[in-house]
């Protein structure tokens, strides 16, 4: 099992239909791939974490890394495993409130990170994902 974690910035033009597209695509096109995964969206950035086997992650990451809808991507984590965290899920979108910018029309954020992420997550993916929830308590 191989993981990969990125970060990018959306296009000020990303729209929420825009996001639908980018979840539904990712859902039809990891299913086939065997890629999990899910995908955090709090505006302006995207971080996104990927999980397969290691060909079939990198063919999906190749094809992100050309997405109009996003620049500047930047990989944070590489790393191997002994099992999948989601299991279920070709992939999630959760969207998050940031101080950075603001999510666009039709777009809810949620509030409770923890409640949407697996139990069996390991610490250190953990702090990522709640490191990029940005908005102030």
């Amino acid at each position: 099992m191989y993981r990969l974690a990125y970060v990018s910035t959306a296009h000020s033009a990303v729209s929420s239909p825009d996001l639908q597209d980018i979840l539904e695509s990712a859902i039809r096109n990891n299913g086939e791939s065997d890629v999990t995964g899910t995908l955090l969206f709090n505006g302006p950035n995207f971080l996104q974490i990927l999980e397969g086997p290691e060909a079939a992650v990198s063919e999906v990451y190749d094809r992100i890394c050309v997405d109009a809808r996003h620049s500047h991507v930047v990989t944070i984590l590489r790393e191997k495993s002994t099992r999948r965290i989601f299991e279920n899920t070709p992939m999630s979108l959760l969207a998050l409130e940031s101080e950075a910018g603001t999510l666009p029309n039709g777009l809810t954020a949620s509030e409770e990170l923890d409640l949407y992420l697996p139990s069996s997550l390991p610490a250190h993916l953990r702090q990522m994902l709640k490191s990029f929830n940005t908005r102030k308590i």
